[in-house]
């Protein structure tokens, strides 16, 4: 039997018995649909959720406590254009003894002259106001944003610091926004300003103390660490013990996304494993049922070889069916997932990948699941096949 005739005895023989397959069909399938969703759309969850930075707050943020004896300003924008760092803040810090408003007054404070992308760098949310902007350190604006302990100290809990002035060191700032509880305690301390107006105003305030910066996506931490490591380590080996970040955290993180898709793909494994042996155990009641058939065919000079082919093409055709079935089940499912929940943001050459790898699954989830049928009818003997009923 030439391969065309063996291919069209078997689509024969399948849509004949298609209801007999339902159940692994619809159990393959969906082993196929959810490993194209998941290779697809968890892709693109995957990067986005990267991309998020805010999910681990400051954990992703690396630190370099700066020694400004040998720090240079162009070091900031080598470290800006290391591979994997979105963006990189300077700060410089002043401790002063007192701020007032009013008659308030609050002792012991920490004065941070920042850029305005600190807030990006930094996870600094607010709990009202504004932040900083580059218009305010372009025009020198006296304008602060001040830390949660010092609103508490300077202002009534049910009255708003926001367009209201505090004294530091004989100047007036306007508060236009203030923090709400950061991870770090030392910024509840803090009144935050512009860098220029700080270098400008503040006595001992020019010297940048720490340079905050932060990576593209925060499963680039460890690797932009390193980076910025050797960059400002080879340039002065002083920086070594000075340059940190929340290894803990990130690393609790990643073992929480693999834990997560290990379960996830082993479970799409366990429905594909179910859906093979379907097929098997749906093969092996065919085989039994066409006893007879294979013992007639055999009578009339089939070879071993040709039953052993038209069993395997059948299992085969009945685990494609599955995987076309479930590529368009997954392909619907990537586009509903991708319309509702992440905006359109899928990486269509995964999917055509996932498309792929499932269609090479599906081939040798047939080849595997038709093996044991087709050996067990390739070995009937014809005498005792004739014979059955």
């Amino acid at each position: 039997m030439g391969i065309i005739d063996l291919l069209l005895v078997s689509i024969r023989q399948v849509s004949r018995l298609r209801r007999r397959y339902r159940s692994a069909v619809i159990g393959t399938a969906l082993g196929t649909a959810g490993l194209i969703t998941v290779m697809t759309v968890g892709d693109s969850v995957e990067e986005n959720l990267g991309r998020n930075l805010g999910i681990l707050g400051s954990a992703t943020t690396v630190k370099a406590t700066i020694d400004y004896s040998y720090f240079r300003h162009n070091d900031i924008e080598d470290v800006r254009k290391l591979p994997g760092v979105l963006d990189a803040a300077p700060a410089v810090f002043h401790d002063v003894r007192l701020v007032s408003h009013g008659k308030k007054v609050k002792y012991g404070a920490r004065l941070a002259g920042v850029e305005s992308n600190i807030f990006r760098v930094v996870y600094l949310p607010l709990a009202e106001g504004r932040p900083l902007t580059r218009e305010d350190a372009e025009k020198r604006r006296a304008v602060c944003v001040i830390g949660d302990e010092v609103r508490k100290a300077l202002f009534e809990p049910d009255e708003s610091p926001i367009g209201q002035s505090v004294d530091i060191l004989g100047i007036s700032f306007r508060v236009v926004g203030v923090l709400a509880q950061p991870e770090d305690p030392l910024f509840g301390q803090t009144i935050l300003l512009p860098i220029s107006l700080g270098r400008s105003q503040i006595p001992d305030m020019f010297p940048i103390r720490k340079l905050y910066i932060i990576p593209k996506n925060w499963y680039m931490t460890e690797d932009v660490h390193k980076r910025v490591s050797a960059l400002l380590t080879g340039r002065q080996p002083k920086y070594g013990q000075s340059i940190t970040y929340d290894a803990d955290r990130i690393e609790v993180m990643k073992k929480t996304v693999d834990t997560f898709k290990f379960f996830l793909y082993t479970a799409i494994g366990v429905t594909l494993v179910l859906g093979g042996l379907g097929v098997t155990n749906v093969m092996l009641a065919l085989v039994k049922e066409r006893t007879t058939e294979i013992g007639l065919r055999k009578a009339v000079g089939a070879t071993d070889g040709a039953i052993v082919s038209q069993f395997l093409c059948e299992s085969l055709m009945v685990s494609l069916m599955s995987c076309v079935v479930g590529i368009i089940a997954g392909g619907f499912l990537v586009e509903i997932i991708a319309t509702a929940m992440i905006k359109g943001k899928v990486a269509y050459g995964m999917l055509f990948q996932s498309i792929v790898i499932s269609v090479i699954i599906g081939i040798v989830v047939g080849v595997v699941s038709g093996v044991l049928p087709a050996r067990t009818a390739g070995r009937l003997d014809p005498v005792v096949a004739m014979r059955f009923e």
